[in-house]
């Protein structure tokens, strides 16, 4: 409603309060609710709703349908809903063109399987290369879309999965290898017992539990271990890894983050198998910068040590003991 004693602006002029009730509309289609809009833009949800009004009866068109709590776009609605999300593309991208002369930490996202077993025990060689650029890590398991990132403040994300992300500019990618491992005392009861798996459900983004299990059954055309195998289930993947290393079954490790872990001896491969391809680390981001700017510098600098680290765990497994191996060593006497 237009305050009383005030002309009513021009509907086709583009002014702040226009822009305003646009940007709230957005959060609105986004969340598909007043409440999440409110929550996310940190007002009451009577403010949220009397901007729509406002904007609604400005442009003459209802933009949301709405019922039980919850609002859908009208086709009018998904048409501006559209043309925002256009505006805010160009917008980041443009903004991320511009390099601040002072700028605070890079904010970097990644699954927690990378940031616990290789992102932050290797980020001290980032600050060796590049004195001048703090990294904040963020570990979570969230899929990267443009709106998280830009709600967030998200400079950068890392993800594991195997197709490509929409809507997001990727900087980098490596395709990451796969391998059962367990511990050298389970490795040598697995002749003799059932193994169990070690999956992590949360990491396949949507995929069912098994997925990545799946993928190497079928690449190496092997039922092992069974389908009916017994199973337990984590809520991430490095969780998987260390009840692999406590001797309950066997997890399915990636080659990045596995090499610390095979190194120290606390796991090992669980088969004789070669690793198989699984999915693609992608490094995502709204905004992709110069070619010099801190975030296209730590891209350069991630995929680089990642593939260092990979191909060293490729070669520890390549040139160490066969899995038949590892059962003697563990029924040796210390």
């Amino acid at each position: 409603m237009i305050p009383s004693g005030e002309d009513p602006p021009d509907a086709r002029r583009l002014d702040a309060q226009l822009l305003s009730d646009l940007w709230v509309f957005r959060a609105a289609a986004r969340m598909g609710s007043l409440t999440g809009a409110a929550s996310r833009l940190g007002v009451s949800q009577g403010a949220v709703s009397q901007r729509i009004l406002r904007l609604e009866g400005r442009l003459g068109v209802q933009l949301f349908s709405r019922e039980k709590g919850r609002v859908t776009l009208t086709s009018e609605g998904e048409s501006v809903f559209e043309a925002m999300s256009q505006v805010a593309m160009i917008l980041n991208e443009t903004l991320g063109a511009i390099e601040p002369r002072h700028r605070s930490a890079l904010v970097v996202r990644c699954v927690p399987s990378v940031a616990t077993e290789w992102l932050v025990p290797n980020l001290q060689d980032f600050y060796t290369q590049h004195p001048g650029i703090e990294i904040f890590v963020r570990a979570e398991l969230a899929p990267s879309t443009p709106e998280r990132l830009d709600d967030e403040s998200i400079d950068l994300a890392i993800d594991y999965c195997p197709e490509p992300v929409p809507d997001l500019h990727e900087l980098a990618s490596l395709q990451e290898f796969v391998f059962p491992v367990c511990s050298p005392r389970y490795r040598a009861r697995l002749p003799d017992v059932d193994p169990v798996l070690l999956t992590d459900d949360l990491d396949r983004l949507g995929r069912p539990a098994d997925y990545e299990w799946e993928t190497w059954r079928r690449t190496l055309d092997t039922d092992w271990p069974g389908k009916g195998a017994a199973s337990r289930h984590f809520y991430l993947a490095h969780l998987a890894y260390h009840a692999a290393m406590g001797d309950q079954g066997v997890a399915l490790g990636r080659a990045v983050i596995m090499h610390r872990l095979l190194a120290k001896g606390e796991l090992i491969p669980a088969t004789d198998s070669a690793p198989v391809p699984g999915a693609v680390y992608r490094l995502l981001t709204n905004r992709p910068g110069k070619s010099t700017s801190a975030m296209r510098l730590f891209a350069t600098w991630c995929v680089e040590a990642m593939t260092e680290t990979q191909n060293a765990t490729l070669a520890l497994l390549a040139a160490g003991p066969r899995a038949s191996d590892w059962e003697s060593a563990a029924d040796t006497p210390a």
